[in-house]
């Protein structure tokens, strides 16, 4: 080989090698960019869908509320006109009129009921336009409404339900659900079924999914394949082709991994911690159990060391459904962070304060006017004051072996979430020595058993009170109680979470 010869493959060489090493800088640089956009577009199209999808619950869930509020509120003016059915149709147009999520109302008798009346009576207001500016439509339904399931099933089974999606021929028109309420006689006989139909597309919208964030990543994703089939050479494509199959799998990886250690941490969230040392020093015993219902529970506790105070909390948000559910995660958040704020603050840190917080924050985000009972409470491990606020929680008992169980005397404050501005009032009380402090929620005391029969406060005080004489340790206090409520419950299934705490010091 000449010398030029030499110098054109060398000069080749290296513009070979500057080829595959810009083309690889520049696939790698457009790795990073890829990695960096389809993590933001990935996460920002997660959270619009998870906030779109919390709003349309909200919206659902508030359509039903204010139909079935409405035919309840109907339902005092259909009683009082039994006697003249002629105002039925007044009372059918106001229920529609008035609320704009009803297209159709309808009273629906008993056959026969009326006897100067037709045999099938049930007068009707609809309006196709759900406009306000539109006096709604009224007449009799001019079919068999007794083979209908809207009526049947309500009709027969005594019950407030809500029917299946079907089409309204006579009314709407349109494609309902109908919610449908037993009408009582006097003597508590259902006679009739009254009505509020809502349009199917109001509870059950189509939802049009932008993927658009996902397809620019897979173009994005195809132009760097092209890009490295053109630059570089076979063997380089190769390894980069197995290079990019490790790097998605990689991320898959690291997408599942970070998915379980999300999971884990709402899971670990969910439970306080407790400080070994803290403990050993003040010889503090804490006991917890919780038994939980089937259905989604709203229960919950926490409890942390500052200083020289143990802060507790225990409460309940009414209801076994999703929203209960998050009111209640976000209520225990708001617990750690006032509680944590207001201890830095100071050594003697005031339930009250605690609950105002906690119930100012509660307000400001209410919108769907829940509200949470709550037990908050400071105790000194120094000298044993214990500084409680109860806002509507059962009173917890105090066990010692001189006095046995005892409630502990609480101010019927009220929940929070109810009134933004009330002013909770705080009490104190110095705990005896070997005392045991036994919180818990209603569950413990409305456990039933197949024969509908409730455990009851006697019977938990009972028991408690032989744990107190008897001196037994937080552990040996919550099996106990276990074993008499499983006892009572026998083969019922269990309704509600039952929850309980025991604290003892020394």
């Amino acid at each position: 080989m000449n010398h030029l010869s030499i110098k054109k493959f060398i000069q080749k060489s290296r513009t070979g090698i500057i080829v595959i090493v810009v083309a690889a800088a520049l696939a790698q640089v457009l790795n990073i960019g890829q990695y960096i956009y389809t993590r933001y577009a990935v996460k920002k199209h997660a959270m619009q869908q998870a906030y779109d999808d919390q709003k349309e619950i909200q919206r659902v869930l508030g359509i039903k509320t204010r139909v079935e509020t409405a035919v309840e509120n109907a339902m005092g003016d259909v009683l009082i006109s039994l006697q003249e059915p002629e105002k039925f149709y007044g009372i059918v147009s106001r229920m529609v009129s008035r609320n704009p999520d009803i297209v159709a109302s309808t009273i629906a008798m008993r056959p026969g009921y009326y006897p100067q009346k037709d045999s099938l009576y049930a007068p009707i207001a609809f309006n196709r336009s759900k406009k306000a500016d539109i006096q709604p439509t009224t007449k009799l339904l001019a079919y068999d409404y007794t083979q209908q399931d809207w009526f049947k099933e309500s009709f027969n089974n005594d019950t407030a339900r809500w029917s299946e999606v079907y089409t309204d021929t006579e009314g709407s028109g349109m494609s309902v659900f109908t919610y449908s309420k037993p009408i009582h006689n006097s003597q508590g006989k259902v006679i009739g079924v009254l009505t509020g139909d809502v349009f199917f597309k109001d509870l059950s919208p189509e939802k049009e999914v932008s993927y658009s964030a996902i397809d620019t990543v897979n173009v994005i994703g195809f132009l760097i394949q092209l890009i490295g089939l053109l630059l570089i050479v076979w063997i380089v494509w190769r390894y980069a082709k197995k290079f990019r199959e490790v790097n998605r799998l990689v991320m898959e990886q690291e997408l599942m991994s970070k998915e379980l250690q999300i999971a884990s941490d709402i899971q670990t969230a969910m439970l306080p911690t407790t400080s070994n040392e803290e403990n050993t020093q003040h010889h503090v015993q804490i006991e917890k159990l919780l038994l939980s219902a089937p259905d989604v529970g709203a229960d919950f506790y926490d409890y942390f060391y500052s200083g020289h105070n143990i802060i507790l909390c225990i409460g309940d948000v009414p209801g076994s459904n999703v929203m209960a559910s998050l009111m209640m995660s976000i209520t225990r958040s708001v617990f750690r962070t006032a509680a944590t704020i207001l201890c830095e603050k100071s050594e003697k840190p005031s339930p009250a304060e605690i609950v105002s917080e906690m119930n100012h924050s509660i307000c400001a985000i209410n919108h769907n006017q829940m509200f949470s009972t709550l037990f908050v409470g400071v105790l000194n491990l120094d000298n044993a004051c214990f500084t409680y606020c109860n806002a509507g929680n059962p009173s917890p008992v105090v066990l010692d072996a001189s006095n046995g169980a005892k409630l502990l005397d609480t101010i019927p404050n009220i929940p929070i979430g109810v009134m933004d501005d009330y002013e909770y009032e705080e009490q104190q009380i110095t705990l005896t020595d070997k005392f045991t402090l036994f919180l818990y929620n209603d569950g413990v005391y409305e456990t039933e058993n197949i024969h509908h029969e409730a455990f009851g406060q006697k019977r938990m005080l009972t028991r408690l009170n032989s744990s107190a004489r008897m001196s037994e340790e937080p552990k040996k206090v919550l099996a106990k109680m276990r074993e008499v409520l499983e006892s009572h419950r026998g083969t019922a299934p269990q309704s509600d979470d039952v929850m309980m705490l025991a604290l003892r010091i020394g």
